[in-house]
């Protein structure tokens, strides 16, 4: 029976710039067989970081070939660090061996100095472990909250089967591209988009460090953000910059519950991402992104054949300014063309990707067009 990898996407609208070091990211996991029942189980834990491209630099070949990032100087700590247990390790975790962090390349953006990695590991684990899983290293660039933030982005795993058919639970897919920069003085909504393999009901909230569970160390939401900063259960966050050149490190969890009036998440997974107040910028019509597929179209690819796609980009601010990229944050080995441009005002670019067994389940791809000038960068 063929193996099959869904595969969404999603098209973002806000404004973005580059950043230093650690960009945030996320962790998601999900049952490797959906219909088992026995024990131990194999689950595939899936890790997304992003980081600036000057310091951690891949290729187009190595996106393609699925090398892990290469690292050297001050983040060879990298190649030894583990997503290590943090809490009921004593008795939740029986089998869990702890998967590097180091991913795998997967996309680059250069006009927006951004390299995004990931990479899948399966673990086996016992029936009814539960329990939190989390990278914890430092620091996150020069933030409002303080010049040498660390960062904590955590994780739940629960493997009690669900209470309304006996299957064990499926954690949400949730990612966002960072650094988003905003513009000062402007209610902004930032709209995190989410999927959930088993169809439940997904709420968002801030990360907190309590109960034992460190979902975020220095930079617990909303105190390390502006002011009136609030984030909603449908995942959308309202923000309002007031000083240029602020940076925020933005820290939610994002849970699934088994219907509308339970209050027990299945799971968490975390989403982390940068913010940045810029000024306005002067034409405030943002490029579009037009994609084969469409926007938020959930397409099944089969293990082992090649899926093929297209982006195309519209310029909306006229002559003096030029599309220079169509970035993306998707997955391992997708191969990604240049970008062509087309005519005044519409680019496109390319793309092809054959999954692979331990990418089963739901793979997520956003992609933004960022256009320039002389002075500022933005993306949709």
């Amino acid at each position: 029976m063929n193996s099959i990898v869904l595969l969404i996407f999603l098209y973002g609208l806000v404004y973005i710039v580059d950043a230093n070091h650690f960009l945030g990211g996320t962790i998601t996991w999900h049952v490797l067989n959906g219909s088992a029942t026995g024990t131990p189980i194999a689950i595939v834990i899936t890790q997304t970081y992003s980081w600036t491209y000057s310091l951690i630099t891949c290729t187009n070949t190595q996106i393609a070939t699925s090398q892990l990032i290469p690292v050297g100087g001050a983040y060879t700590r990298l190649l030894t660090e583990t997503l290590d247990c943090i809490a009921n390790c004593a008795s939740g975790t029986t089998g869990y061996v702890a998967p590097n962090i180091v991913p795998r390349c997967s996309d680059i953006s250069i006009p927006l100095g951004i390299t995004i990695g990931q990479r899948s590991d399966t673990v086996f684990l016992q029936s009814g472990s539960d329990f939190s899983v989390a990278y914890q290293d430092f620091s996150w660039r020069s933030l409002v909250v303080g010049a040498a933030a660390n960062w904590s982005i955590s994780s739940r795993i629960n493997l009690t089967p669900r209470s309304d058919n006996g299957l064990y639970n499926n954690a949400p897919v949730a990612t966002l591209m960072s650094p988003i920069s905003i513009p000062r003085n402007q209610s902004i909504a930032i709209h995190i988009p989410v999927a959930d393999p088993d169809g439940d009901i997904t709420r968002c909230r801030w990360s907190t460090s309590s109960n034992g569970v460190d979902e975020c160390r220095d930079t617990c939401s909303p105190n390390s953000l502006p002011p009136n900063t609030v984030i909603y259960p449908n995942c959308t966050i309202i923000i309002i910059g007031q000083t240029v050149g602020d940076w925020f490190a933005i820290t939610l969890m994002v849970e699934d519950f088994i219907n509308l009036s339970s209050t027990t998440p299945l799971s968490s997974v975390p989403v982390q991402f940068l913010v940045q107040v810029v000024s306005p910028p002067t034409c405030t019509i943002l490029p579009e992104v037009i994609g084969i597929p469409v926007e938020q179209a959930c397409i099944p690819v089969i293990v082992g054949q090649t899926f093929n796609s297209q982006l195309i980009a519209i310029n909306n601010c006229g002559s003096n300014v030029t599309i220079v990229d169509i970035a993306t944050l998707s997955f391992a080995g997708m191969s990604k063309g240049n970008i062509v441009r087309l005519n005044m005002t519409t680019y496109y670019k390319t793309f092809s990707w054959t999954p692979t067994t331990n990418q089963l389940g739901i793979q997520v791809q956003c992609a933004m067009a960022i256009d320039r000038r002389k002075e500022d960068v933005r993306k949709k």
